[in-house]
């Protein structure tokens, strides 16, 4: 019986780390920082809808806790539709102020 060939441990290199990033969050964060330094909150809003829809759609969301549309659906439609709603109230708070008191 003969052993397997050992597998070659790979150094890190900087371009395979640089090739790994996640580079939308990466971008994301600093956009997320600017935009509240500023006051500009729709781009959280925008943040949260697209929370709310994939949860939607992966029919898991997470809130200190993964919740499972399956096994509790009314926790989570009820933290979906709520991120979908505060993203959608951002975003009118930001060009609607007169009518958000």
């Amino acid at each position: 019986m003969t052993t397997p060939p050992r597998m070659q441990i790979q150094k890190s290199t900087f371009e395979g780390r640089i090739r790994q990033q996640k580079w939308l969050t990466l971008v994301a964060l600093p956009i997320l920082m600017i935009s509240t330094y500023f006051g500009y909150y729709s781009v959280w809003g925008a943040l949260f809808i697209f929370w709310g829809l994939s949860s939607t759609l992966s029919g898991e969301v997470f809130l200190l806790e993964p919740i499972n549309r399956g096994a509790n659906p009314v926790l989570f439609w009820i933290i979906s539709v709520m991120w979908i709603g505060f993203g959608a109230l951002y975003i009118l708070a930001d060009f609607f102020p007169e009518y958000l008191v």
